[in-house]
């Protein structure tokens, strides 16, 4: 995946999913009927999955086994997201399946900064979603806290996509 109109690609992607999944509440979601949401938060989690194999295509020199099994628990947990509503893990199973997926990233992202390289501020922002979240947990505070985490998840994805472009400016 490492040729520049791909990393273009999957950064443009990666930044419509994120600003999708900011606007969706706002614009899409009350426009639509069940089962129709759903098709929504699966176009935004592949445009942001093509954000995350870019990142690992783009990272993948530096990275150590650390930024594997992070990125290993990334992905089981965005498909995990995607099948909560099987309720595999019960009425926790979306809870679960997210913090898989952010775990995953947090983990992923220690690597990132250990790399000293390109997306720091998106490990930073994915780590602070996972302690917000956590605050939120401990709070018992669902609803303004866990939207705060929900905007540093997202915002860490358009860090990354922005640091890909930047990258892709760059001469090789």
């Amino acid at each position: 995946m490492e040729s520049r109109p791909v990393l273009r690609l999957a950064a443009v992607a990666t930044l419509v999913g994120a600003a999708i999944d900011i606007l969706a509440p706002f614009v899409i979601y009350p426009r639509l009927a069940e089962p129709w949401p759903h098709l929504v938060y699966v176009i935004i989690d592949v445009l942001l999955l093509f954000g995350i194999l870019a990142v690992r295509s783009v990272s993948g020199r530096s990275a150590g086994p650390l930024a594997l099994v992070g990125f290993g628990l990334a992905l089981l947990g965005l498909m995990l997201v995607r099948t909560s509503s099987a309720a595999i893990f019960g009425e926790a199973s979306y809870m679960i399946a997210s913090s898989v997926w952010s775990i995953g990233m947090v983990v992923w992202s220690v690597d990132l900064l250990r790399a000293r390289g390109r997306f720091r501020i998106a490990a930073g922002l994915w780590i602070a979603a996972l302690v917000i979240g956590l605050a939120g947990l401990v709070l018992k505070d669902h609803g303004p806290i866990a939207h705060v985490a929900k905007m540093a998840f997202i915002l860490g994805f358009v860090a990354a996509a922005v640091d890909l472009l930047k990258a892709l400016g760059e001469p090789q």
